[in-house]
């Protein structure tokens, strides 16, 4: 079975390398090892399988960037889109949304979520987010 490095893993996961440190502590890897202070902790692969249960985990040495070039961004914001209005975007939507990219699609449906009534005109505000560069409001814990 493979090890894996904490930053390995904070970067497969999206999570600060702190975060799987403490989830170390907390027992989530279980079979984690420390050989040296020099070399940190390691995970073991089938501990980071059960917590992702399952799900096919990319080579550490795989770049991001590589990973994020293999989905079809139009899809993504086609299936965002859809997770948030319970319809299938016009083309036209589909076509602006897909030209602002996954990441601003996310935010822009992350404005109509906050808004506190039901938002009648999802396109136009899409149109008006996208116009005014609208960005959605912070969450404070």
């Amino acid at each position: 079975m493979k090890d894996i490095t904490v930053k390995e893993v904070s970067e497969l996961l999206g999570k600060h390398e702190e975060t799987i440190k403490r989830w170390i502590r907390s027992g989530k890897f279980p079979n984690s090892y420390r050989n040296s202070d020099k070399e940190g902790w390691r995970i073991v692969e089938s501990d980071l399988l059960e917590l992702t249960k399952g799900l096919p985990i990319p080579k550490p040495e795989q770049p991001v960037e590589k990973m994020e070039s293999d989905f079809n961004e139009t899809e993504l914001v086609r299936l965002a889109y859809q997770t948030v209005n319970l319809t299938t975007p016009t083309d036209e939507i589909l076509s602006i949304l897909s030209v602002v990219g996954i990441k601003r699609t996310l935010e822009i449906l992350l404005i109509m979520q906050q808004s506190a009534t039901k938002v009648k005109d999802p396109d136009g505000l899409i149109r008006k987010a996208i116009r005014e560069n609208c960005k959605p409001t912070p969450i404070h814990n």
